[in-house]
């Protein structure tokens, strides 16, 4: 929107597995220099290790994702404490921007970490799991939320664990 902000670098390159799409950084995040580390998104770091897509090890859990394939970026830059403090109009600057960077780096595979971006993007409600749709070519996977009945997590993850090998 032309002001400068301070913001996470999108962390996107060829060759990559999958690339996660958050809603927009948290000021913890930014603070951080690092993607999720609030309590919600250190609980999609721990899918994501469960699923054996997270390897073990020193620094910080988007690092070691990205040299094992998963990049990161968001629908909108701004940082905000909530989705609440994201605006139409940054969906609509942002949703432009977001395919043109995920055609850029041609992934085969695109995980919303949350269903609220998802909708957001697709333009309609979508629960959990792999859409039909296609977001810049590639297949779309949303994460269950944060908060998700747990009996009902471990499908889902093995899904995406399935459709990522």
């Amino acid at each position: 929107m032309g002001e400068q902000i301070d913001t996470l670098d999108d962390l996107l390159r060829p060759g990559l597995r999958a690339v996660a799409v958050g809603i927009n950084p948290t000021p913890l995040s930014v603070a951080v220099g690092h993607y999720y580390q609030g309590t919600y998104g250190q609980r999609f770091f721990q899918r994501l290790g469960c699923l054996g897509l997270l390897p073990d090890g020193e620094g910080f859990e988007d690092d070691r994702a990205h040299a094992a394939g998963i990049g990161f970026t968001d629908v909108v830059k701004r940082p905000s404490r909530s989705r609440d403090d994201v605006t139409i109009e940054d969906i609509e600057l942002g949703v432009p921007i977001l395919e043109r960077n995920l055609a850029g780096v041609d992934t085969p595979v695109v995980i919303f970490v949350f269903g609220w971006a998802a909708t957001k993007v697709l333009g309609f409600s979508t629960g959990p799991g792999w859409r039909s749709e296609r977001l810049a070519g590639a297949r779309v996977f949303v994460m269950p939320g944060p908060t998700a009945e747990r009996s009902t997590v471990p499908p889902l993850l093995r899904g995406l664990a399935g459709g990522l090998a």
